[in-house]
Parts: structure tokens; sequence; C-alpha cells
């Protein structure tokens, strides 16, 4: 399984598997040819082990550096080239001495593919074609054991996280449906208690000048204080 320390919070490894065995079976023939080749050449070519010494060591190292090369060297590879697919992204690692990576998030694979040669049918293998979004070229993941098994799992992964954009792009549209219906519908201010009359309004009192009506009336005369001349006495 992948490390730990290389998974974000809350990522779970689906698979983490090197590549198949069949691309050790070239490295352990040509390990036997090797062998068989020394042997023959000790027995046959140089059996003198004291008059052709030097002529054995150099064979030893010849047959030391061919099986450095051609058997050593593909297992090395094989050892250090992984393929992990976890519930965010697709981790492809490679490399003995330059380590070379490739992370591939989950929510940019389009499609998934594989394809599977008459040697690959036989040994239960084929080569994973994995189509990106954007500029990025197709990812082909090779000699990839139980390749419909793996098939399968990524592409339910690609569900799971296709159901969860889903998700949340519905609850995002509640959202905003919930806030417009919020936002248009009327204020009413609240109303009086039913069950307790409004007080009666009094109207006030004017204590200004008097109508108009009042200045138009005539003045009242007193009588016991008017005179006239027609009632001042004659002497």
């Amino acid at each position: 399984m992948a490390a730990p320390k290389y998974l974000a919070p809350g990522e779970r490894v689906v698979f983490h598997v090197r590549a198949h065995w069949k691309g050790l079976i070239t490295p352990a023939l040509a390990l036997l040819a090797v062998g068989a080749l020394l042997w023959l050449a000790l027995v046959w070519w140089v059996p003198d082990p004291e008059t052709q010494a030097v002529w054995r060591w150099i064979l030893v190292a010849v047959a030391v550096a061919l099986v450095a090369v051609f058997t050593l060297w593909p297992l090395l590879k094989w050892l250090t080239t992984t393929d992990t697919l976890t519930t965010k992204r697709l981790i492809s690692r490679e490399g003995v001495i330059t380590r070379t990576g490739r992370d591939i998030p989950i929510d940019r694979v389009n499609a998934v593919n594989y394809e599977r040669r008459l040697i690959d049918r036989i040994f239960g293998c084929g080569t994973l074609v994995v189509q990106t979004a954007g500029t990025e070229s197709d990812v082909e993941l090779h000699d990839v054991a139980h390749i419909e098994r793996r098939l399968i799992q990524i592409q339910q992964i690609l569900v799971d996280e296709q159901t969860e954009e889903d998700r949340r792009v519905r609850a995002i549209v509640r959202e905003e449906q919930r806030g417009t219906a919020d936002a248009g519908s009327p204020t009413t201010a609240p109303s009086a208690p039913l069950d307790t009359p409004a007080d009666p309004e009094v109207a006030p009192v004017d204590e200004g000048p008097s109508s108009p009506v009042d200045e138009d009336l005539p003045t009242p005369v007193d009588d016991a204080d008017s005179t006239t001349d027609d009632d001042t006495p004659t002497r």
C-alpha cells in the first residue's frame, strides 16, 4: 500500500500494485542463459584453473556484467515501478536512480480503456489507457495485472466522484433558490392584536380667535348708557 504520508486527509487507497510478473520472464531467461554459457566456457573452453586462471576470471567478470545489465537492472525497475489508485487520484511512480511520478486527479479523468494483445491475454494482463481532460496526453499503464478488475475499480471511483459532484451541485442550487425566495418575499408590518380596541382620538380644542362668523355679528348697544339728542331735556 502507498505510504500514508503521501495521502491527503480523507483519501483512501483502492489498490497499490506493480507491473505483471510477465516483465520478469526476460530477465530470468537472461540469467539462465548467462549461467549456462559461463558453465560451458569454464568447463570446455578454459578448463584448466592453473594455466587459464586469467581467462576464467575474465569470463566471470563478463558474466557478472551481463547479469547486472539484463537481469538485475530490469528487476530493480520492476520493483520501483508502482501504480496506485486512491479515492482522489491515480498515482504512477517509477525510476531506480532518478524517480519520476505522475498524479492524475480523478475529476480530470474522462474515460478509461484497455488493450490486450495475445500474450497479454495468456498471462491475464494488459495496458490501461487513461484519457484525461485538457491538453495532456493519455496515460498508459503497461502490464497491469488483473486488468479487468482494475478497470472496474477505476470506473467505480469515477461514478462515486460524479455522484458526489452532483450532490454538491444540487446543494448549491437549493441554497441559491432559498436565497432568491427569501429576497423576493414582501416585508409586512406587524398588525395590532384583534382583542385590543384602538383608543378613540380626541379632537383638539381651538383656543385661538373667534371664527369669521362671529366677527360679522353686530355689537350690542347698552340702552342705559347710550343717549340721543331727542332725549336731552330743554330748558
